[in-house]
């Protein structure tokens, strides 16, 4: 995040308040998560930092209008090489 904003870039932190992400950050989303020993908690802070980002992503998307869908197609498009193929299975 500090080299990111040293070169000019703005950066959005979702993190717990306080922490060294949410200080590098220009702007800090601060989601609070209790700290716990369990297994299952990283599981479940990612799963909340992931609806946060596809709400933040699906929001930007619709405020930018019908104008954005050809960068959207080619963004998605970008993307196919990187997908594991899927095998035939008959």
């Amino acid at each position: 995040a500090r080299i990111a904003r040293a070169n000019g870039a703005s950066v959005l932190g979702l993190t717990a308040a306080g922490s060294p992400l949410a200080q590098a950050s220009t702007v800090s989303l601060n989601i609070p998560l209790p700290e716990d020993t369990d297994i299952y908690m990283p599981m479940t802070s990612r799963i909340i930092q992931l609806t946060v980002l596809d709400v933040l992503a699906t929001g930007m998307t619709l405020r930018r209008g019908v104008d954005f869908q050809p960068h959207l197609r080619k963004i998605k498009e970008s993307l196919n090489d990187s997908r594991y193929p899927i095998e035939d299975q008959g």
